[in-house]
């Protein structure tokens, strides 16, 4: 239980004390939520190379493209891309032009790299089923 002169510190606390104390606690938040944003991104890129080699057995070209902390597959003119913030610890998965779903690790902390494995999965389905109604091979 904390004492009165405790609860007078707490009190007495100035607004730019208070921020900086929320955006530390902020930053160690995100700090331990990035190891499971990129435990995240990781099965998310292996998502998207699984989904290139598959395509690329049926004479497909996609375009997969590599780049830290940022992948994306594109199949004529659809693409799926899965990017990591680190200073938010947020992945973002992109499908087409459409707007980016957002995986917070650091708000949200049930998040299960798993979860996201699976929403790229999904999305990947959706991308070669669509590209393939668009120009059946």
């Amino acid at each position: 239980m904390a004492s009165w002169r405790d609860e007078l510190i707490e009190a007495a606390k100035t607004k730019a004390e208070r921020d900086a104390e929320e955006q530390e606690r902020h930053r160690k938040r995100v700090q331990e939520a990035l190891h499971t944003a990129e435990a995240a991104l990781s099965l998310g890129a292996e998502a998207l190379r699984f989904t290139r080699d598959r395509l690329r057995d049926k004479g497909q070209v996609p375009t997969f493209g590599e780049q830290a902390d940022d992948y994306k597959l594109k199949l004529g003119d659809f693409s799926l891309r899965v990017e990591l913030a680190r200073d938010a610890a947020v992945v973002r998965v992109t499908f087409g032009d459409g707007k980016p779903r957002e995986f917070d690790f650091a708000k949200d902390r049930h998040i299960a790299p798993a979860d996201v494995e699976e929403y790229i999965g999904r999305r990947a389905v959706e991308l070669v089923r669509t590209a393939q109604k668009s120009s059946p091979w």
